[in-house]
């Protein structure tokens, strides 16, 4: 079965017993988003390298260490405000209900 059709809780177990790495499956989620989103345009923004990037500083953690979620994808929508991240819809309501400095990246 391919990493991104795991589930969360089976992605866990996999990466607890060693069989499969975050890299791994960063790499499987990564890969079918880019083969199917010209077809469901899912994502407003999506940064591969840094995904990768980040699966593998996870990969360094000592098991010992991890989190319980450790590894596990997160798809946030854009509606969400998370700090660093161009807002696709929202940007002028927003405005009006934040300070404008909380919403540079908007």
């Amino acid at each position: 079965m391919e990493p991104y059709r795991l589930t969360a809780s089976q992605a866990l177990s996999k990466f607890r017993d060693g069989s499969l790495t975050v890299e791994a499956y960063a790499t499987s989620i990564v890969s079918r988003i880019q083969a199917r989103d010209a077809t469901v345009k899912a994502w407003a923004y999506l940064d591969p390298e840094r995904v990768l990037a980040q699966a593998k500083q996870l990969d360094q953690i000592p098991p010992e260490e991890r989190g319980p979620l450790h590894g596990i994808s997160v798809a946030v929508k854009d509606v969400i405000y998370t700090k660093g991240r161009r807002w696709k819809r929202w940007c002028a309501y927003l405005n009006r209900k934040m300070r404008s400095a909380d919403l540079q990246d908007c």
